[in-house]
């Protein structure tokens, strides 16, 4: 390398920005601020923006900046009658967030509440239950129901035990008995219901680092870059004519609190329009101020040829179709339906690659489809996560083509080696088993969720009895390719795969049933494919402003 290319390299990262622990002994003050928006606005029916513009001084505490904002029904609904959904929680009121330098976008992530989830669900249960539910206002719980009346009967029914959402599903069990020994009820707990009056319901917050990649890997030289401002645009929830849109109900981050016992999850079944006030948002900041040793450093590193480089990773939307099954003619029938997805990336180093699917419920398939469901278990409308999901298709199978070359030699198709490769990404998808692989929605597979309800020795079995069974099962199936080398070295150059001129090419099949019964149980309706695509991008430091690449 000649020495003037050298020259130009940008600097090492000083130690004091990365967030990891310090190996030497520093003195620093830390100041703590609460900011509030430069702008904002709101509208339950359309969505609104709010501006944050971070003060230049110090250095930020990325991995703890938080958002924190209050929605409250409106529109005369009466206090407690609505609840964020139960998997993305409050994240699902974000639908775009960006963070600028220098009127530079610097990183920014579309669909926060999905790809936040997805996120989310590679951490334990213990931390989703007892931190990111509280902070989110999301519904991880699962409990065991002990059957009281089996232990009498001494039946070998698959319903002796059966793990349930306590959020979702209220009910007897052995040794705590809810409702007096009656009929499952389903009831969001009132602690995570919004209330009518701002400032007395629960709060929602959401750390930056839980969305940014940037904001988790590095702490942000503030004090030596141009002005820092973060934009959020928020989800529609809804208005007073909600409820006789299904379209603008499956899009809400919001849902009924009280689960409504309906044979299918029709738009009567829905009591709420979704219609919310929103508080002023506020951002939670930690600045902290080194000695002048260590900010010269940082100065150092900006004021060199190559500048202050920081590497990272950004996360990519982008969508596909597979298209909607042939018609039955009258009779019962199942095709094998086909797609092939060009994704690109050409020239990034890509890391890692996040598939979600659903059914697109707003074609006229999609529409006759809508309130389907499979043995009890529903497929396209859920009325607990909203569009805030990724749904198992019937005999799925995948595959990926990473520089002309095929990733797995045949087709995955296996539920489970499909959750092994997906584990590989972060680590444990933590997730009930039914929640990722039903068998093919298989009935005696899934009795582990909770369907039934007892009333003394009185057992009722139905799509009614079990809000768990109905709604969360095969919810959260994600596809996931993992082309980092080691996990362990994050965004470390060269340790994703860099891309050729040869696209990334997704190979997708499924079976579409038709029933000659009607749509009732059908599955023809298009697929809509959401591919999150982390890759790493560099974030450069100058004197006179920021550039960032994908080199």
């Amino acid at each position: 390398m000649s020495e003037q290319t050298m020259n130009n390299a940008p600097m090492g990262v000083p130690d004091i920005l990365m967030n990891a622990p310090l190996t030497r002994q520093v003195d620093v003050t830390l100041e703590t601020n609460i900011l509030d928006p430069v702008s904002h606005s709101f509208n339950s029916a359309s969505g609104g923006r709010t501006v944050f513009q971070l003060p230049p001084k110090g250095v930020l505490d990325s991995q703890h900046a938080a958002i924190v904002f209050e929605a409250a029904v409106a529109g005369g609904r009466p206090s407690g009658s609505l609840a964020y959904t139960a998997w993305a929680g409050g994240l699902g009121a974000i639908r775009r967030i960006t963070a600028r330098c220098g009127g530079n976008i610097l990183s920014q992530i579309e669909n926060v509440g999905t790809y936040g989830a997805i996120k989310s669900n590679f951490k334990s249960q213990a931390v989703k239950e007892n931190i990111l539910d509280i902070r989110h206002h999301s519904s991880s719980g699962l409990e065991l129901r002990v059957a009281p009346a089996q232990l009498f009967a001494g039946s070998p029914s698959l319903t002796y035990q059966q793990l349930y959402n306590p959020e979702l599903d209220q009910c007897s069990t052995f040794g705590g008995s809810y409702n007096g020994g009656n009929d499952n009820t389903h009831q969001i707990q009132v602690s995570k219901c919004l209330t009518d009056t701002i400032g007395t319901g629960p709060e929602v917050v959401v750390r930056l680092a839980d969305i940014f990649e940037l904001f988790n890997s590095h702490k942000l030289p503030l004090l030596a870059m141009a002005l820092v401002e973060i934009e959020i645009e928020w989800n529609a929830f809804g208005d007073a004519t909600t409820q006789a849109d299904p379209t603008s109900i499956q899009d809400s981050p919001v849902i009924d609190s009280l689960i409504p016992d309906a044979a299918v999850n029709a738009v009567g079944a829905r009591t709420e329009g979704g219609e919310v006030v929103l508080s002023t948002p506020t951002m939670l900041l930690d600045y902290i101020h080194y000695d002048d040793q260590e900010r010269q450093k940082i100065f150092d590193s900006v004021n060199s040829g190559g500048g202050l480089r920081l590497d990272f990773s950004e996360v990519l939307l982008t969508k596909g179709v597979n298209p909607a099954g042939p018609a039955n003619g009258g009779a019962d029938v199942a095709n094998q339906v086909q797609s092939n997805h060009i994704i690109g990336m050409a020239m990034k180093e890509v890391k890692k690659i996040y598939v979600v699917k659903n059914f697109d419920l707003n074609t006229t398939i999609g529409t006759a489809e809508r309130d389907a469901d499979t043995n009890q278990m529903k497929t396209h409308r859920n009325i607990v996560l909203n569009q805030f999901k990724s749904q198992q298709m019937l005999g799925e199978s995948y595959n990926f083509f990473i520089n002309n070359q095929r990733v797995y030699d045949n087709d995955v198709s296996n539920p489970s080696v499909q959750m092994n490769y997906l584990t590989q990404c972060k680590g444990k998808w933590t997730c009930p088993g039914f929640s990722q692989n039903t068998e093919n929605y298989n009935d005696n597979y899934n009795a582990i969720s909770l369907n039934s309800s007892w009333s003394g020795l009185n057992r009722t079995d139905n799509i009614n009895s079990g809000a768990t069974h109905r709604y969360l099962s095969g919810v959260n199936h994600v596809i996931g390719l993992n082309l980092d080398s080691y996990n362990s070295l994050g965004s470390a150059p060269g340790n994703g795969t860099r891309i050729g001129s040869s696209p990334i090419e997704f190979n997708y099949s499924r079976v579409a049933v038709d029933l000659a019964a009607g749509a009732a149980g059908s599955s023809r309706a298009e697929v809509n494919l959401d591919f999150f695509i982390v890759y790493r991008r560099s974030l450069i430091v100058r004197s006179l402003g920021i550039d960032v690449s994908d080199s």
